[in-house]
């Protein structure tokens, strides 16, 4: 039996711990965690391609979501230039974050078969 992959796990863990996650909470959690401190939030929008609002939305909804302790997984507060807010990892969202990076570092490659030296950039696409 064929284990899993990484990237499946990481889902499941997700999908498992928070059922109503979206793809874009996603994008925004994981992009405020590649930071050391504060991600302010234009710079959320810009990295992860998202309008103004989605930013905001994505991150409101963040901080309405309870991590184990019952705390919410980021917080938004003022950043150091007043006018912009920015988002941080709670200790909640840091130890998700933590069991996603852990997937990731103990990950095994999977085998690929034949086709996938074909096009190796897109394996998917080849067709035997």
């Amino acid at each position: 039996m064929r284990k899993r992959s990484a990237m499946l796990e990481a889902i499941e863990l997700l999908r498992n711990a928070y059922p109503d996650f979206t793809v874009s909470q996603i994008i925004a959690l994981l992009h405020i965690a590649d930071e050391d401190g504060p991600l302010p939030l234009p710079d959320l929008r810009r990295r992860a391609g998202m309008t103004g609002d989605g930013a905001w939305k994505n991150t409101q909804a963040l901080t309405e979501i309870e991590g184990a302790p019952g705390e919410p997984l980021i917080v938004i507060k003022d950043w150091a230039m007043r006018a912009i807010v920015a988002a941080e990892l709670t200790p909640a969202g840091r130890a998700l974050c933590d069991a996603l990076d852990a997937i990731i570092r103990d990950a095994q490659p999977i085998e690929l078969g034949e086709s996938a030296a074909l096009n190796p950039r897109r394996p998917w696409a080849n067709r035997a």
